[in-house]
């Protein structure tokens, strides 16, 4: 196993950080951004975010469904209109 450091700084509120990665896993990150003409941190950037957006549609509040309001489309969107209330609050 190789540790790679992955360094962007064009942006101030961006993060350096160190990630542990298998050489096998490296060369298909390298690969992959040698294709689309990017670079690996790009690469990593856009399958961590995508990896997330899929977490965190898998979370849904245990208390989803409960009550009744007399209205049905609340629950039909309920999901909807949960992610647009929490939108941009850690830890959702």
């Amino acid at each position: 196993m190789s540790a790679y450091m992955l360094a962007y700084e064009w942006e101030a509120n961006v993060a350096r950080t160190t990630i542990l990665l298998d050489d096998d896993l490296m060369l298909e990150v390298k690969q992959l951004a040698r294709a689309d003409a990017t670079t690996v941190t790009e690469v990593i950037r856009e399958a961590l975010k995508a990896y997330l957006a899929r977490r965190q549609r898998a979370r849904t509040p245990s208390f989803t469904g409960m009550g009744r309001s007399g209205r049905r489309s609340i629950s039909k969107r309920a999901e909807t209109i949960l992610r647009r209330k929490v939108k941009g609050r850690e830890g959702w």
